[in-house]
């Protein structure tokens, strides 16, 4: 996970701090720029070589083999890293979509550029070398998944109601609340004894709905066009042998692609932070009715 993780950030600074930021373009270019084209291609090579070496020598290397090996783990973490998978292969096509749309590509071939950056990179470069590993294999749901998510964007494009949907992420070290990082100390408590990367019992995954075109009209108007209903995942008492439990949770989301602030700069850190799922009020609906007053 920690993989994908690091991806993440790298890609999600990208698309704001240095390639800009498509969305706010009304008239979409069709013309692509050779000299943006240009920094894109250097700097994604660039820094895949990085991070392929960084994980060589910090996942693959220790455990590397020379017999490819499958190995299927659906069960292992109650689908968690499934999730996971998902989700990131999302985001960073997500993210190459509105970069090469700021290259000056159309949409549908920036959505599809983006899926295959993001197909190349976590299948055909990260699964394909755990595969030559004994810690990890090949996972053939793995590969699926990341397919999936990485074509969402894609599929965006040819239908628009999918656009209302938008996929987060949480975490919470697990064995806090939100609540407790309001303690001195506690933050920096739990991070020091968590493994973030692998501390699938702290991390949700959600999925964000408008859901407003869904009401009444008469409802639908006083309802702020920011706010979502979220449906978010997670596991509790994992063991990766397939134990433990999955809780489902219903959250209000924020849509922060909707706030414009009329600065740029903080415009910019708002569609940063639209991938993260904010806390906020949340009912838990499984295993069992819980409520939370603020659930991140």
């Amino acid at each position: 996970m920690s993989k994908f993780l690091l991806l993440f950030i790298f890609f999600i600074s990208a698309r704001n701090d240095v390639f800009g930021d498509s969305s706010s373009v009304v008239v979409e270019r069709t013309r692509v720029n050779k000299i943006k084209l240009g920094i894109v291609v250097l700097g994604t090579a660039g820094f895949g070589a990085l991070t392929y070496d960084y994980f060589n020598q910090v996942w693959w290397k220790p455990t590397k083999v020379k017999k490819f090996t499958l190995r299927e783990d659906w069960n292992d973490l109650l689908r968690a890293d499934k999730a996971g998978h998902f989700y990131f292969s999302y985001v960073l096509s997500d993210v190459y979509k509105s970069i090469f749309k700021w290259v000056g590509f159309s949409g549908k071939t920036s959505a599809f550029l983006g899926a295959g950056i993001s197909v190349i990179y976590e299948v055909g470069v990260v699964e394909l070398t755990d595969g030559f590993t004994t810690r990890w294999g090949f996972s053939p749901s793995d590969a699926v998944l990341d397919v999936f998510g990485a074509f969402f964007p894609v599929a965006q494009e040819y239908f628009p109601g999918l656009n209302s949907i938008t996929f987060k992420f949480s975490y919470t070290p697990s064995g806090y609340t939100w609540l407790d990082y309001l303690r001195v100390g506690s933050l920096k408590d739990a991070l020091y004894k968590k493994q973030f990367h692998t501390d699938y019992e702290g991390m949700t995954f959600w999925a964000s709905f408008e859901f407003q075109k869904l009401l009444p009209h008469k409802i639908e108007k006083f309802i702020p066009d920011f706010i979502n209903l979220a449906i978010g995942y997670s596991v509790k008492n994992i063991n990766y042998a397939g134990r433990g439990y999955s809780e489902l949770y219903i959250a209000i989301d924020f849509n922060l692609l909707k706030i414009d602030t009329k600065i740029d700069i903080l415009n910019r850190v708002i569609r940063t932070l639209n991938y993260i799922h904010l806390p906020a009020p949340t009912l838990r609906i499984k295993p069992g009715f819980k409520f939370y007053y603020l659930y991140f």
